[in-house]
């Protein structure tokens, strides 16, 4: 069992300051706790595995592949070219084709 002491203790390492009322309620609910865990001390927990996670949930993962993979070469040209013709501003370079887009900074 936590005794006064305990608490007064406990204040000063925590620099906390209260009254008579609360040093009485918190030797009662440290005690009630403690003794809760004494408890929890005496379950059988022989048959239960070990916990390292809370929940058994782990990382899926999908393959790395765009979606354009199922169009065949010629429709993933078009597609990409519907997109650049598409875009309001761009500009063909002797490098490829750039588009403008807003600043984000």
């Amino acid at each position: 069992m936590i005794s006064k002491e305990d608490i007064e203790h406990l204040k000063d390492l925590a620099r906390v300051e209260f009254g008579e009322e609360e040093t009485k309620k918190l030797t009662k609910d440290l005690g009630d706790i403690l003794s809760y865990i004494d408890v929890l001390k005496e379950a059988d927990v022989s048959g239960a595995g070990e916990a390292t996670h809370a929940i058994d949930l782990k990382n899926v993962m999908r393959s790395d592949a765009s979606s354009s993979e199922a169009l065949a070469k010629e429709d993933e040209y078009e597609v990409a070219k519907d997109l650049i013709d598409s875009f309001p501003e761009k500009f063909d370079s002797g490098h490829g084709t750039y588009l403008k887009v807003k600043s984000i900074l």
